[in-house]
């Protein structure tokens, strides 16, 4: 800085001379250049300063983050970037996987409460995409697969579980609908071929199956069929042969067979263990993309 200092005020003499010889030679013209100089160089200094002079990682007297925030992984790839004012994050927020392509991007609203999120994998393919409130997953979620196609929809009440949880194929046609109330499976869950036909359909009541039950061959004849009482198998069940008409019973009484027959039974191993997968999904949070999996 002195170096230039000096080259810009034997310059800046130089110049003066072309003008007003009779100061350039003068002691005082030196003196009086000086200042000029320092408040020259003072603000250029000061405007660079104040171009990079963004404050990050800052809380205040209650340890609140407030403004401007990054984080990093340890190898030195951002982690995350955002504003926060009061610990609340406010406007974009995005978090990086650590290869540095985007893992969520979130905007959120004025008070902080809410959050519109885009979620993607390690490539950068959106995956998820839907609303925060509080923290906790609120309205329609729809996730996506390789080709940004809609894989499957979630509905959510503040991080309940409320309405239709749709399953698609590839195609776009539903395999698999579920209705959900407070949290619990409630009323009817169905499955369909890939044809639009219906695969099964059976009902829950406050998350344990209660009401008929009915499978179905694709082309449309029943295959199986029985009663749910408080979860358990109760009644008569039928399984329908489609090619000899024939029908095989077994009758059950608080979910034990009270005559047992070989094929009724493994039809209803397979049905069991359908049920047992029906709407298994992984549930991402929003602490999973805002501070590395931790709080705010």
């Amino acid at each position: 800085m002195v170096e230039k200092l000096l080259v810009f005020q034997e310059l800046f003499l130089q110049r003066i001379a072309i003008f007003t010889p009779e100061l350039a030679n003068t002691k005082d013209m030196k003196y009086l250049a000086l200042p000029l100089l320092l408040l020259i160089a003072f603000s250029a200094t000061s405007q660079e300063t104040v171009e990079s002079d963004t404050v990050f990682n800052q809380v205040d007297h209650l340890q609140q983050k407030q403004g401007h925030w990054k984080k990093f992984y340890k190898h030195g790839s951002k982690a995350y970037e955002g504003f926060f004012k009061d610990d609340k994050p406010r406007g974009e927020f995005v978090r990086y996987h650590e290869n540095g392509e985007v893992s969520a991007r979130m905007l959120f609203t004025e008070c902080g409460d809410t959050a519109q999120a885009t979620l993607h994998n390690t490539v950068g393919r959106k995956m998820a995409a839907g609303k925060y409130l509080r923290t906790k997953k609120h309205g329609v979620w729809n996730y996506y697969g390789q080709h940004g196609e809609v894989v499957f929809t979630e509905s959510y009440d503040e991080g309940k579980k409320q309405g239709e949880f749709i399953t698609y194929y590839p195609s776009g046609r539903v395999y698999e609908k579920i209705t959900w109330k407070n949290d619990q499976k409630n009323g009817p869950t169905i499955q369909f071929y890939p044809d639009g036909s219906t695969k099964s359909l059976l009902f829950y009541k406050d998350g344990q199956e209660d009401g008929p039950i009915r499978t179905y061959y694709m082309g449309g004849e029943v295959r199986l069929e029985g009663q749910y009482s408080n979860g358990l198998k109760d009644g008569i069940w039928k399984l329908h042969n489609a090619e000899t008409d024939e029908v095989k019973q077994t009758e059950y009484v608080n979910g034990v067979a009270t005559n047992f027959d070989e094929l009724v039974e493994k039809e209803t191993q397979e049905l069991d263990e359908l049920i047992k997968n029906i709407g298994k999904i992984s549930e991402p949070t929003i602490n999973d993309f805002v501070g590395g999996g931790q709080n705010y």
